[in-house]
């Protein structure tokens, strides 16, 4: 666009041959991928020849490495699944091509960490992501240092941040902004300022050990407690050009808005706000973040109160999630699972009813999992031989099955988790 050139975009939750078949009749000089297509090259050069380009960070194809058309991060010697993502990718070839566009480094890092990448120390970024975190910071646009990071963080009331945060999985607090408030209140931190609700991100050094004591006296000494209340130490990540006020000026929540645009339909919303509006897209973008919210914590407590849902199969766990959760929240839904101190050394594999008679398949690796695992082979494994399509990152990926297969399916990935 900045070059003056004629630009579609399009967002697909994935690709198959019926959509690759209505963009070739589509004609366009050239077609650009992010985010998806590396497992589908063949395809791509019988529909457009040489008229495409992927970039992506998907695990490749062994006869797909040195495709001149696919820049994909493991080409490169960058793990695709923690040390770049497709933001990062797409950031480093635009720069590549014209280096005025090293002021769009803000955007690779909160793509990164919407895709969950923070897996450096203290939940920094590494790789490929971390270069992109230096030209930021070098470029006066970025701000990291190491803080508490609560969700809302910069704009909720902090019973509030505190209530909206799921990684980790506070029990007893996430979710539950009465019982911390109480429990803020009994504490005498000062939670206004004159009239208005303090942040998190506005508390002092002191006032943020005593906080962390409270929420330590709230969760109690149950197993993995400590764990928890240490995770939520890191590195921050503010973009300095953003309003205090909004989900925009801490990376982390500016890629929860992304991915609630994502997964709620409203896609345009989301790139619209990445492409500089902060009046109309950005308010719509708010109301479909509250919305996504509202729709993960009520699977969530759905789930609770049908414990017969959750399944454990020694180092599985499998969540039935059909008619009660929404495909598109599942993977959020799984992640949150995974991320709670029941199930941080588990893999958890997350099922919900999908279109026709399909079934979405999301699956996550605790952080705390002793031992290997490739989630992305064994989904594509698993997938393939029940007649369905999968794959993704070793520690998270996905799939989609014919329902009449999920108990096949289910054992499939049992055993390969196992063996």
């Amino acid at each position: 666009m900045r070059r003056g050139a004629n630009v579609t975009l399009r967002t697909v939750p994935d690709l198959d041959p019926r959509t690759i078949a209505a963009l070739e009749a589509e004609k366009y000089d050239f077609y650009i991928f992010t985010d998806l297509a590396s497992t589908l090259i063949g395809e791509l050069e019988s529909a457009l020849g040489g008229r495409f380009l992927v970039i992506d960070h998907h695990q490749i194809p062994a006869e797909e490495i040195g495709k001149a058309q696919v820049v994909n991060a493991w080409n490169f010697g960058y793990d695709g699944g923690r040390e770049a993502c497709s933001s990062s990718m797409a950031y480093f070839f635009a720069v590549t091509f014209d280096p005025s566009n090293s002021d769009l480094s803000p955007l690779a890092v909160v793509g990164a960490l919407a895709d969950r990448q923070d897996a450096g120390p203290g939940r920094s970024l590494s790789g490929l992501n971390e270069t992109a975190v230096q030209e930021a910071q070098s470029g006066g646009l970025l701000a990291a240092s190491r803080d508490l990071m609560f969700t809302g963080r910069e704009t909720r009331p902090i019973h509030e941040a505190i209530a909206l945060t799921s990684t980790p999985f506070l029990k007893g607090l996430t979710g539950n902004k009465d019982s911390v408030l109480a429990a803020l209140h009994q504490s005498g931190l000062t939670l206004k300022d004159g009239g208005t609700w303090r942040t998190i991100s506005s508390l002092t050094a002191e006032e943020k050990m005593k906080l962390t004591e409270v929420l330590a006296s709230t969760l109690g000494p149950s197993e993995g407690a400590t764990e928890a209340l240490a995770s939520l130490v890191g590195e921050v990540y503010a973009f300095r050009f953003e309003d205090a006020f909004t989900p925009l000026r801490d990376a982390r929540e500016f890629g929860t808005l992304l991915n609630a645009c994502g997964r709620m339909g409203a896609a345009g919303t989301g790139v619209s706000v990445c492409l500089g509006d902060r009046s109309e897209a950005l308010k719509a973008a708010m109301k479909t973040l509250h919305e996504y919210r509202t729709g993960i914590n009520k699977a969530l407590e759905g789930l609770a109160s049908e414990p017969s849902r959750i399944e454990p199969h020694g180092r599985v766990v499998l969540v039935h999630g059909e008619g009660l959760v929404d495909e598109k929240l599942l993977g959020p839904v799984i992640s949150i699972l995974t991320s709670s101190l029941e199930f941080k050394d588990k893999v958890v594999v997350g099922s919900a009813s999908s279109r026709g008679s399909d079934l979405k398949i999301s699956s996550r690796v605790g952080d705390n999992y002793e031992g290997n695992v490739n989630l992305g082979l064994i989904m594509q494994e698993a997938a393939e031989s029940v007649d369905g399509v999968g794959g993704g990152h070793s520690m998270a990926a996905g799939a989609k099955i014919p329902s009449s297969r999920a108990v096949d399916f289910s054992r499939a990935v049992s055993e390969k988790v196992s063996s």
